[in-house]
């Protein structure tokens, strides 16, 4: 990933299926976005210092080594020291998700998520800052 120049638009995307990871990478390049993907948050967090501000987190929902995507948006919110917007991918429709989503701010997005229905919801978060 070439920061060489600071991108209008970047997010961090992170997910433990390569292929699904590849996949959101490609598209979320070709909607003119810079890209850091990683498979695990230590991955982010070591790559994350000397990135510009994401304008959003992508992250499924479960992840490996314990972590959730709850817990990855908070850690990468932390390290960037401000509230960015962040969506979770996921199959799971469970309450107790949705009540710590919303209380993190963070919006759900049901899988299969279709790429139009995901680029509507990032743009309207980015809008909302």
């Amino acid at each position: 990933m070439d920061m060489s120049t600071t991108p209008d638009r970047f997010a961090v995307v992170i997910d433990d299926e390569s292929i699904i990871l590849a996949g959101m990478e490609i598209m979320l390049d070709t909607w003119g976005y810079q890209v850091l993907a990683a498979e695990d948050v230590e991955t982010v967090l070591a790559k994350l210092p000397g990135c510009p501000l994401p304008n959003v987190i992508l992250s499924d929902y479960r992840l490996r080594d314990g972590w959730s995507g709850i817990t990855a948006v908070r850690a990468v919110r932390e390290a960037c020291g401000v509230t960015v917007p962040a969506i979770i991918l996921t199959g799971d429709t469970g309450a107790e998700l949705m009540a710590a989503a919303k209380a993190e701010q963070i919006r759900i997005l049901h899988k299969p998520v279709q790429p139009n229905d995901l680029r509507r919801q990032i743009d309207s978060l980015i809008a909302v800052g």
